[in-house]
């Protein structure tokens, strides 16, 4: 049952996503067809939706029409189809940075092995030791791609397509064109294992030089905007609070030689209620933390999706800090004067 609805998914998907999201899966190391994903992600994405709309109406406590009160119910579903493609993203980027940080030293081994005249195939099983991880499998399936019979040009663009890593795709025409052009190989391996040591080492110090940057952001986000956002909630729960206890009545005939402004102030209704308040500044701090997240994931690594982690620990942070604050100011606030 699941193979077959699984198969109409996957067939009645525009062909530009599927490809897509074949690609991912293929960079993820995740060996499921298309329809598949697509048809895990697709059940989950609904009852998340459904949770999430009936969440938002209680939290919001208002009587609205049933047609607006299902609206939200295909944007959860779009947000969370985008945010299971996005994670299928990330590990896929992540395989490709453990492949990356250890390239350098395993570039330097196939050159060694290639100067004491061992054949490229064996030079690259040879060089898949275990302290390389990912790189170590990737390196073998190249050599066992050329042992059964594939070209070296072939077996590398395979690689190439395996890992989604500029610098591996780069790495793979080198190779290719070197040996198209009876190029040194060895000595283009370790020409290229120093330039990519060098790359790093200058990554380091432009993430050193933006460092002040990314502890600006992080304070502004994650620490002082839930903070301020609980004092002015605190300071409007307390004013309707006071409000509330004051006789309107016996004070509108006072009230009105002081002026229309005042006495307006003190016996007009309030149309945006604490609650309110709450709800806002906490979808505020919701969307600013996942924003601030990509921007110090871009800050770091150069891509939104490299730190993805970061985005549920800043969430977190950000409304347990409103949470925990707003809560204080208003127990001491309505102690003090209440």
């Amino acid at each position: 049952m699941v193979k077959r609805f699984s198969s109409v998914i996957a067939q009645t998907t525009p062909l530009h996503y599927t490809e897509l999201i074949e690609r991912q899966l293929v960079y993820a190391g995740l060996k499921i067809g298309v329809g598949l994903w697509l048809f895990g992600t697709g059940i989950l994405s609904i009852l998340l939706s459904i949770g999430s709309t009936i969440l938002l109406w209680t939290l919001i406590k208002y009587e609205l029409p049933m047609w607006l009160m299902l609206l939200p119910l295909p944007i959860f579903f779009i947000i969370f189809m985008l945010a299971f493609y996005n994670i299928l993203v990330y590990f896929g980027k992540k395989r490709a940075n453990q492949i990356e940080s250890v390239l350098p030293d395993a570039l330097q081994l196939i050159a060694a092995n290639m100067r004491a005249d061992i054949p490229i195939h064996k030079s690259l099983v040879l060089a898949a030791r275990p302290e390389f991880g990912l790189l170590a499998k990737q390196l073998e399936l190249i050599g066992e791609e050329i042992i059964t019979g594939n070209s070296v040009d072939v077996a590398f663009e395979h690689f190439s397509q395996r890992v989604d890593s500029p610098l591996v795709r780069r790495v793979s025409t080198l190779m290719r064109e070197s040996l198209r052009s009876g190029h040194d190989i060895a000595g283009l391996l370790e020409g290229m294992a120093h330039d990519i040591r060098t790359f790093r080492v200058l990554e380091e110090e432009a993430r050193a030089n933006i460092a002040s940057y990314i502890v600006f952001i992080v304070m502004a986000v994650v620490l002082i905007a839930p903070v301020l956002y609980s004092i002015s909630i605190s300071f409007v729960d307390l004013s309707t609070t006071v409000r509330e206890r004051l006789n309107i009545g016996e004070m509108r005939g006072a009230v009105a030689s002081a002026g229309a402004s005042l006495a307006g102030w003190i016996t007009a209704e309030q149309s945006i209620t604490p609650d309110t308040l709450v709800i806002f500044a906490g979808a505020n701090l919701f969307v600013s933390a996942i924003f601030a997240a990509l921007v110090v994931s871009v800050l770091q690594t150069g891509e939104s999706l490299q730190n993805l982690p970061l985005v549920p620990i800043f969430v977190a942070v950000s409304l347990g800090l409103f949470i925990a604050a707003i809560t204080v100011l208003r127990s001491v606030l309505l102690g003090m004067f209440g």
